[in-house]
């Protein structure tokens, strides 16, 4: 799910310019179904812990008597973690916060604009208005599944502490874990990539001065 993407063919109009055809190529649009990465959990979670930590510290500090006191438990426990209200909070603004992360990072209007200027279009759809309006839908329809996909993995764990199974990672932690070691395979694959082209070159040049 953390690599999974929705590739958007792209066809480039041939142009001459000059005596010279540019032009002409495919390629494809990659989106991600999880652009947002961890970023909503973390928000989330934090939003979530401010109404606790404000009723514990007037707990603590302010010495609230009767039922004052009791209201501020209350609030407590009504948002500790794997209870149904904060779950159901958790998971709510999760989603709010994917596809607000979504509508900041990623502009069709602008993706619609850039490919128009250089030539590029999505086959069977119009250039300019029609295209921003086909992302849209896409990136919004990607987005649900990342915004269920992320609240999945942040539930599950709650969910399974609560049945009493000894399972001590929590939801946010292992995305950034899995975020972490699949960009480090990445960066290893692509500086290995990179060592074998540089040895590849030399012998072709050593070939060349050979001939």
């Amino acid at each position: 799910m953390e690599r999974g993407q929705r590739r958007i063919p792209i066809q480039y109009a041939k142009r001459i310019i000059g005596r010279k055809m540019y032009g002409g190529q495919s390629t494809h649009l990659p989106l991600r179904i999880n652009p947002s990465g961890v970023i909503p959990p973390i928000f989330a979670s934090s939003l979530l812990l401010f109404p606790s930590t404000i009723a514990s510290a007037v707990n603590a500090f302010g010495q609230t008597p009767g039922a004052g006191a009791t209201w501020f438990q209350k609030i407590q426990a009504f948002f500790a973690p794997g209870g149904l209200l904060y779950s159901t909070l958790f998971v709510v603004l999760i989603v709010f916060f994917t596809f607000f992360y979504t509508e900041i990072v990623f502009k069709p209007d602008d993706v619609s604009e850039n490919l128009k200027k250089n030539g590029g279009y999505i086959p069977g759809i119009r250039p300019g208005q029609h295209t921003a309006e086909y992302l849209q839908t896409v990136i919004s329809r990607l987005t649900m599944i990342g915004a269920i996909y992320l609240s999945v993995i942040c539930i599950l764990p709650m969910f399974l502490q609560t049945q009493n199974i000894p399972f001590y990672f929590g939801g946010t932690s292992l995305l950034i874990l899995v975020g972490v070691a699949l960009d480090t395979v990445a960066q290893i694959e692509s500086h290995l990539l990179a060592r074998n082209y540089e040895g590849f070159i030399k012998s072709a040049r050593l070939r060349g001065r050979r001939g």
